[in-house]
């Protein structure tokens, strides 16, 4: 019988976060001083509200006043949300129904505002395939 994987266990649990109100060219600064290809954007009074990918600031790249774009204008603003105690398999099939390839781990409700857990990417889950360990 194999043995499930839970995100608490491959979870990345330093996840970067931006100020809703940063500008694009901060962001890719930022992703490129931290190694990330995405972060989560967040507002005081809300806690995260988007986030914003690689993908994301390619796209606004070279468009009017693009520059002057901030997070909250650039980032996917629905965030798929799960629990550490996801099993791998289930955050694969969330990733692929909802055709995006990060998911923030919440400790709680998303009705509540706070800070991610942790995050798992789809290099995450392939790297654990890999592996061998699934």
């Amino acid at each position: 019988m194999k043995k499930s994987i839970f995100l608490k266990d491959i979870m990345t649990k330093r996840v970067v976060t931006v100020a809703s109100t940063l500008s694009i060219r901060e962001i890719a600064k930022i992703m490129v001083r931290d190694g990330v290809s995405g972060v989560a954007v967040t507002s005081p009074e809300r806690g995260v509200v988007g986030i914003v990918s690689e993908c994301d600031v390619v796209y606004h790249f070279g468009k009017m006043n693009w520059g002057l774009l901030t997070a909250e204008e650039i980032m996917t603003p629905y965030v798929e949300a799960i629990t550490p105690e996801t099993t791998l398999e289930h955050a694969a099939e969330v990733m692929q129904k909802k055709q995006i390839h990060r998911l923030l781990v919440m400790d709680r409700d998303l009705s509540e505002p706070q800070m991610p857990a942790g995050i798992v990417s789809a290099c995450d889950i392939v790297k654990e395939i890999g592996s061998e360990n699934v």
